[in-house]
């Protein structure tokens, strides 16, 4: 999928992103109480949605900018988050600030999505004072959830049936090797996990609607959408109550002094 296309999608699902469910909003409580920013910290938040990590670091006192390629994000990010330093549309590939203007910069599900991931490293390089951290969150696994493992096995049985280049938002990401080869120092990773009770198939449903996954959903022919959509119904109603288990990884390291 094309960065065009990209930004038109988030565009879309803008009004009710991590609306339906708490769902970045808790990784990212999780992803800036492991980052630990002192008071005062100037942060970065990369490819910021409707602002989750921008609001833990402001929860914390850090003076945030908030940029993402989706003007319909940025938007309801200055809406919400008045307190915000800055907000702006802006690609990940081409930061507009000076170097060295952040302590800390941070993604919450991005890195993973971008076309040029080096690319994007080399300005968050650029753009961090020496010794500052960049730090990114991507999908991961979940312990002790068997009831869960249908799920990324449905995508796995559909995907065939999504269009070539389309559907799919992400891409293959050594999340070690990325940092080091940018020359980030002291690379470490934690995994996290959390647990969201989920009121109802119907709120689950809306809720695979309102990110990017609905690219994937979207994509599919119109008879394998309502079939996934009826088997994925059909998990959820064995469930009682419906818990959500997700996962993910987080990464760390440093700029050199």
């Amino acid at each position: 999928m094309t960065a065009a296309r990209a930004t038109a999608l988030f565009d879309q699902v803008a009004p009710m992103y991590d609306e339906v469910l708490p769902f970045f909003a808790g990784f990212a409580q999780q992803h800036i109480q492991w980052l630990a920013p002192a008071p005062g910290t100037r942060v970065l938040d990369l490819g910021a949605g409707r602002g989750a990590l921008t609001a833990a670091a402001l929860e914390r006192g850090c003076r945030v900018t908030a940029v993402d390629c989706a003007p319909g994000m940025v938007t309801r990010i200055m809406e919400q988050y008045p307190q915000v330093h800055e907000a702006r549309v802006m690609d990940a590939h081409e930061l507009d600030f000076p170097d060295a203007s952040f302590d800390l910069v941070c993604a919450g599900f991005v890195v993973h999505l971008l076309d040029d991931p080096a690319a994007a490293a080399r300005e968050i390089r650029r753009v961090l004072a020496p010794g500052g951290v960049f730090s990114f969150s991507v999908p991961g696994g979940v312990e002790d959830a068997p009831e869960w493992e249908f799920y990324s096995a449905l995508y796995r049985e559909f995907q065939p049936l999504v269009p070539a280049g389309e559907g799919r938002l992400s891409r293959p990401l050594d999340e070690e090797q990325f940092l080091t080869a940018a020359g980030f120092t002291d690379v470490s990773e934690t995994d996290i996990e959390q647990r969201l009770p989920v009121p109802d198939a119907d709120t689950f449903w809306n809720w695979a609607l309102s990110h990017g996954s609905r690219a994937f959903i979207d994509a599919l022919p119109a008879a394998a959408r309502t079939e996934f959509e009826a088997r994925l119904r059909a998990e959820l109603s064995a469930m009682d109550p419906i818990v959500f288990a997700s996962g993910a990884n987080l990464w760390r390291g440093t700029s050199p002094a």
